[in-house]
């Protein structure tokens, strides 16, 4: 069943999956939203298995564009073809963060709106205004894969 919200970044970028799992935290410990990125992984565990099972349970996907994730061969070939599949398919929802200046625009993530105004990538704002971004993104979240009543 699809329940979940995949992040996909770049290791590069970690910083930004920081703030945006401290934005989601709230949300995540009442039960609200299952986030899940890669850092989730536990010690021992068969990571590439890890993360196909999180791609076959999201409902939606948080991707965090930078030129770091558009050079990634693993995102490009591993992470994006079942989101994009998915979201084609499945009704997946795709929310995308232009973290940095990058060529997104060569890529099928440009079919889809981002989050925020493109313009302003998250790299130029100041910590308040990534803050903005990140609560819409976490509203928006909480809407479109809300965790089934337990």
């Amino acid at each position: 069943m699809r329940d979940s919200i995949f992040i996909s970044y770049s290791h590069k970028d970690k910083k930004f999956l920081d703030e945006l799992q401290s934005m989601l935290k709230p949300l995540q410990r009442n039960g609200a939203v299952d986030a899940w990125a890669d850092n989730r992984i536990q010690a021992s565990s068969k990571w590439h298995d890890e993360i196909n099972k999180s791609l076959n349970n999201a409902k939606a996907a948080v991707l965090l564009v930078s030129k770091g994730f558009l050079d990634s061969d693993f995102i490009a070939n591993h992470e994006l073809p079942p989101l994009l599949e998915a979201a084609e398919k499945d009704g997946l929802k795709i929310f995308w963060v232009c973290l940095s200046n990058c060529l997104y625009d060569r890529t099928k993530i440009a079919d889809y709106q981002a989050i925020h105004d493109i313009k302003k990538p998250l790299s130029k704002m100041t910590p308040s205004d990534r803050d903005d971004v990140w609560k819409k993104i976490g509203e928006e979240l909480e809407q479109v894969a809300p965790l089934p009543p337990r």
